[in-house]
């Protein structure tokens, strides 16, 4: 082939290229171009239709979370934005799933952050460990103390919706205050049936809840003898509930199928044995009694610490965790229905459901209350965001497990933590993986290697390879997810807690750098260790 002296001595072709080769003899060019073979099939069959095995990008909206395993690209997301903004959810709902000590709360505390910027107000109805009040504090929000000498929570207050029938009255619109106010006893009966339920282990019959409603609304009804009774401003106790079906009547006698008084007290005796441990003991020391702090809605976050309850009194535990969540969801409902008359700016919510698997191992009863909650989300403004350890938790259930599976399967998104292979086999037929993430998510839950030093060059600890990583899962087909390395900012480091900081002092062989009382503090020896004491 030859070609033109060029001024630097080499011999280059004198070639045209074209779209169809070099037009020149030897070039290779080809005059015309034949048609591929197409092949169609599945892309289980046909891989290169579909070659990647793990999501490659993700839409730049929602809440920044960290960066990409694979491409380093940023990966964006909270479950409001991704329904409301991008459209890629048909329902705000999430569920994480991971084991503990991956970071499963700082990536929940990362979405929470992100919507408090964008005016979503958070509610941690029931903080647990505590592991979002540092947050909620930092940002100015309300902090609501619950427990044996820090706080009580009546569930007879009316609460945010008492507020609202109290507006919807003033402002003249005297039907849709009527409606709120049934609203408010109906809630203010199943909820007594919710703790009644948990003291008894064994749901309420169905006359029984008759006579609770009925109570209910005679506690509000004006007194035989003229005077007023109970209002949004002076709520009753679970006391006078007890005195008013203890009381009887013929329309409570009605209620039983009581054809005498004889035969009402005879009837109301297992209602009153479980309305006397909500009010003695340690129940009635948190629940019969005037409500401590309502739930302020206008703050830019809620937290409710139910931590001072000690973690074995799981019973106590779980009937205050879903008495927190029924007084939250309450006052979301409440707020909308002022936004619907017009009288305040419509406000969003999102909600935080962590250790789910304490109030669903509490029994069928409870599984029903928390599946009402799951299903009412989108029509009150609200994301709900639901955390448990493992699908285990769900399937441990018994009968009620596939109910409780149906929560999972209800989040339109789902984040996976690190988790052991036979969990993936498991989440395998509701939620499929492919073969790379499933390697990729087990991989996660292996700890570090057993050699060399485990701490990191500045002395701290080192961390498990798989903290921070997670998968980002929507739909039910066998798409790929979007893995993502959590990336957390100082301030969150050090603002927002660490779930192990009591083993820093072991681990690090330092004492803290506050000590409170000098006084009972170990003398301190600045001089160098010898070789012995080393």
């Amino acid at each position: 082939m030859t070609g033109a002296i060029r001024s630097d001595g080499f011999d280059r072709p004198a070639m045209r290229s074209t779209t169809t080769g070099y037009a020149r003899a030897d070039g290779g060019r080809c005059a015309a171009v034949g048609r591929p073979v197409e092949v169609r099939g599945t892309t289980a069959q046909i891989v290169g239709l579909w070659p990647w095995s793990v999501g490659a990008g993700a839409p730049v909206i929602g809440t920044p979370l960290g960066s990409h395993l694979r491409t380093g690209a940023p990966v964006c997301f909270d479950p409001l934005n991704w329904f409301a903004r991008a459209r890629l959810l048909s329902a705000p709902s999430l569920f994480v799933l991971g084991l503990n000590g991956f970071g499963k709360s700082s990536l929940v505390r990362r979405i929470v952050i992100g919507g408090i910027a964008q005016g979503v107000t958070a509610l941690i109805l029931a903080d647990v460990k505590p592991d979002y009040r540092r947050l909620v504090e930092s940002v100015g929000g309300q902090v609501v103390d619950l427990g044996h000498g820090y706080g009580q929570l009546n569930p007879l207050d009316g609460g945010a919706l008492a507020a609202a029938v109290l507006t919807l009255e003033q402002a003249g619109r005297g039907d849709d205050a009527s409606a709120m106010r049934h609203e408010w006893h109906a809630r203010q009966a199943a909820l007594i049936s919710a703790l009644i339920e948990l003291v008894r282990g064994a749901k309420v019959a169905d006359y029984e809840e008759t006579i609770l409603a009925t109570a209910v609304r005679l506690l509000y009804a004006p007194k035989p003898d003229g005077g007023q009774g109970f209002t949004d401003r002076t709520p009753p106790l679970i006391d006078d509930l007890v005195a008013v079906i203890v009381r009887g009547g013929d329309e409570l006698q009605l209620d039983v199928a009581a054809d005498n008084p004889a035969a009402y007290q005879a009837a109301i005796l297992p209602l009153r044995r479980s309305l006397r441990a909500l009010t003695q003991g340690p129940f009635g020391r948190i629940f019969n009694g005037h409500t401590t702090t309502r739930i302020d809605l206008d703050a830019p976050a809620i937290c409710v610490d139910v931590s001072h309850i000690r973690s074995g009194d799981m019973k106590l535990k779980a009937a205050v965790m879903i008495a927190c969540w029924a007084a939250g969801f309450a006052a979301i409902e409440a707020h909308n229905a002022l936004a619907d008359a017009g009288l305040v700016r419509q406000r969003y919510f999102q909600a935080v459901m962590d250790e789910l698997w304490q109030v669903l191992g509490m029994g069928e009863f409870m599984v029903d209350r928390v599946d009402e909650l799951t299903r009412l989300q989108r029509g009150l403004a609200t994301a709900l965001i639901m955390i448990s350890h493992t699908i285990k938790d769900l399937d441990s259930l018994g009968p009620n497990a596939g109910k409780a599976l149906g929560f999972l399967e209800r989040a339109r998104a789902k984040v996976f933590g690190a988790l052991p292979a036979d969990e993936i086999a498991r989440l395998d037929s509701r939620v499929p993986f492919t073969a790379t993430e499933q390697q990729m998510v087990t991989s996660w839950s292996s700890p570090a290697a057993l050699t060399g030093d485990l701490t990191t060059p500045g002395g701290g600890l080192s961390t498990p390879p798989g903290t921070g990583k997670f998968l980002l899962k929507i739909g039910e087909d066998r798409r790929p997810g979007i893995p993502f390395q959590l990336a957390l900012t100082d301030i969150e480091r050090e603002a927002f807690g660490d779930t192990n900081s009591r083993f820093t002092t072991f681990a690090t062989g330092r004492e803290p750098v506050e000590i409170l009382d000098a006084e009972f503090s170990p003398p301190t020896d600045t001089s160098e260790p010898t070789a012995s004491t080393r």
